[in-house]
């Protein structure tokens, strides 16, 4: 196995845009009107609902919050999705390594190090290279710690 990275960010807030309708172009939409506000995402998590609509979560930083819930609020009219909820109370956790896809196991590896010490998961997303956990802030050490340990990393 190749070297493992941890990446642990703090300061961050989770976004979550409620019962957006699932059609082609909505997410860019989004994405595109937080971007020209110079809005940094550092996670996206969608999940499909009921009806033709999707939540859409995201994580910004905490400094973002204000700049991203307003720009959200000025696309409600025209993409017709129900509300925006926030929880700046939130860390992210990023496990990675060069073909993490070919290593089976690996998931649950982090998942079973995590509920060792008791975290709690609130979103998971994974690539090809890479798991991310969104936890919250009060667990953002512990988890970090049974990441280094169950992974060896220093």
């Amino acid at each position: 196995m190749s070297e493992i990275h941890l990446t642990v960010l703090r300061d961050v807030a989770e976004l979550v845009v409620h019962n957006v309708p699932d059609n082609p172009g909505i997410a860019a939409d989004i994405f595109g009107a937080l971007g020209a506000k110079g809005v940094n995402v550092e996670l996206v998590i969608s999940s499909s609902g009921d009806q033709h609509k999707a939540n859409i979560a995201f994580a910004v930083k905490d400094s973002d919050i204000a700049i991203a819930k307003a720009s959200l609020n000025e696309l409600k009219d025209t993409i017709k999705f129900d509300y925006v909820e926030t929880n700046d109370e939130i860390a992210i956790l990023t496990l990675s390594w060069h073909m993490l896809s070919g290593q089976p196991g690996s998931g649950g590896r982090l998942f079973r190090a995590l509920s060792k010490y008791g975290v709690n998961i609130e979103a998971i997303s994974t690539s090809l290279s890479s798991i991310s956990c969104m936890v919250s802030e009060t667990q953002i050490d512990t988890a970090e710690k049974a990441l280094r340990e169950e992974f060896g990393i220093e």
